[in-house]
């Protein structure tokens, strides 16, 4: 079995879904530090994620801990699927495989070249990007596979006001199907 790090979105540990995960073996890695947090709603969870942790710091602690924990397999929602996609470039030598789902902060960092198998789902559309847009400039990248679902950003927490429990049915198979 892989060694496997889940990279949760803004929201937290508290609000991920372990019944999306279909193996055992896993660590979550959220972006505050094991701190338990109740979120209202989405633009709340941003705020305190940006105040306390932010992105390059939640990188940091992703390689940190893939380093120390010899990570093979980088699977993140959102904010953790931006940082797993960044962590596809970075020297870490027991890093096989990332699986990114709706990483919005991509569009920031298109320079990156995977060392390590990549699979990328998108959300149907993006607010601050045009989804196929990137997916064109990725495509020349030599990821595995990239594809944009017919679900909205958040598809697969329970508590975003974009869940679909059809996509997450879809996706937990996908993960499945992946690991």
């Amino acid at each position: 079995m892989a060694r496997v790090l889940i990279l949760t979105d803004i929201f937290g540990k508290n609000y991920f879904s372990k019944e999306l995960l279909a193996f055992d073996e896993y660590s979550i890695l959220d972006p505050y530090e094991e701190e338990s947090i109740l979120f209202e709603d989405e633009h709340e969870a941003y705020s305190k994620y940006i105040k306390v942790c932010g992105h390059e710091k939640y990188l940091q602690k992703a390689k940190e801990f893939c380093l120390k924990e010899n990570i093979e397999v980088v699977i993140g929602f959102s904010a953790g699927g931006s940082v797993a996609w960044r962590l596809s470039d970075l020297n870490i030598p027991s890093l096989k495989k990332v699986i990114s789902f709706y990483p919005s902060q991509i569009r920031n960092h298109l320079e990156i070249s995977p060392k390590v198998e990549v699979n990328i789902v998108f959300a149907k559309k993006e607010q601050s990007f045009n989804t196929q847009d990137i997916v064109d400039v990725l495509r020349n990248k030599g990821i595995k596979e990239i594809l944009i679902s017919d679900f909205e950003h958040g598809f697969m927490n329970k508590k975003s006001k974009n869940f679909n429990a059809k996509a997450f049915e879809k996706y937990k198979a996908y993960l499945k199907a992946k690991l």
